[in-house]
């Protein structure tokens, strides 16, 4: 999809989730998933992680039409050991595929303790921490990773192989939201490059490379160039290794053959109650928290916020509120949907 930047409208969650869920419905997808496919990438608008929300609802639709995505997949379980399963997605949305992949997974931790599912043939999955915190609601820990596209350099190199495989930790707490971690192993999800470009902005020095080596602000030359790691090799190892865990272990593509069709996921879901109480697991985690929200902010700092809280916050306000989207998105959305037939409306506030 490309949409220009033409300002924000601000939305209902409720009208998005239903103009999105019945796009998907009318392409082919059976109506239980495809209200899943309009909650999730709500979702992650609620929680402005816009990098990884309804924007995608264009090409997704786009990639049922021309049959890159199968709308109707049997998901099945390919190998199954105990605490163990390989899931063959079938080229179905990855989003729908990876919550079938989370739910078995935590419901194999609440028999073993804990669990690994890894899923092969799927496609890309959207933010990892909804399924982080699928297993986080159920009393488990969880832990996600996903095969991404080919935008980085291995360290030393220059050639554009590695991929920038996220990876995603939750734990539940005794607040309202739980700790819940989601994260490139790049300085930037690839993602963000394109919302960069949708609204018109430039992205800061030290964030990617154009395509001859040089430092860019560009976010269409980036597209071009490579992102650089985070943490430097750090960040390179960690995408090697998440590479052969979403996509070698899984029997997925991997390496340069990342970017095309057949992604990898991993998911593991470990049960609290089989180490301690549940109650005093989340005590624990508050007692963890307060103490490290209680550290003196730095000058100019806004406060200390733990990875998921700042999103749950968004969300909390934006249910009340509306999503502020970029126009040019909300308006192609919106052209799409008339164009398969859609008969919800978007409501702006």
């Amino acid at each position: 999809m490309v949409a220009t930047a033409s300002g924000v409208r601000t939305v209902s969650a409720q009208s998005l989730r239903d103009v999105v869920a019945e796009m998907f419905a009318r392409v082919g997808m059976p109506a239980a998933d495809a209200g899943f496919m309009g909650h999730c990438l709500v979702d992650a608008d609620l929680r402005a992680v816009h990098s990884h929300g309804t924007r995608y609802a264009v090409s997704y639709v786009r990639n049922i039409q021309k049959g890159a995505w199968n709308p109707r997949p049997v998901i099945r379980i390919a190998r199954d050991k105990a605490a163990i399963a390989v899931i063959d997605g079938d080229r179905g949305a990855g989003h729908v595929v990876s919550r079938y992949a989370m739910s078995l997974a935590i419901d194999r931790a609440k028999m073993y303790g804990t669990s690994t599912v890894s899923v092969r043939n799927s496609t890309h999955c959207g933010a990892l921490a909804f399924y982080t915190q699928m297993a986080a609601d159920a009393g488990c820990i969880g832990f996600a990773s996903t095969t991404a596209g080919r935008l980085m350099a291995p360290w030393g190199g220059v050639d554009r192989i590695i991929a920038l495989n996220p990876l995603s930790w939750a734990a539940p707490t005794d607040k309202p939201w739980s700790v819940d971690l989601d994260m490139a192993t790049s300085i930037i999800a690839g993602s963000k490059l394109g919302l960069s470009i949708e609204r018109g902005e430039k992205i800061p020095l030290g964030w990617a490379l154009d395509e001859h080596g040089n430092p860019t602000d560009d976010p269409a030359a980036a597209q071009k160039g490579t992102l650089l790691p985070v943490g430097g090799p750090k960040g390179y190892g960690m995408s090697v290794c998440l590479d052969f865990l979403s996509g070698v272990l899984s029997g997925a593509t991997f390496g340069r053959g990342l970017g095309g069709p057949g992604a990898g996921h991993i998911f593991q879901a470990t049960d609290i109650q089989a180490f301690q109480p549940l109650s005093e697991f989340r005590r624990n985690m508050g007692a963890l928290v307060d103490q490290i929200k209680q550290s003196t902010p730095a000058p100019g700092s806004s406060g200390i916020f733990l990875p998921g809280e700042i999103e749950w916050n968004n969300k909390v306000a934006r249910q009340a509120r509306g999503i502020p989207m970029t126009a040019g998105v909300m308006d192609e959305i919106e052209r799409v949907a008339t164009e398969v037939g859609v008969t919800a409306r978007l409501v702006d506030i």
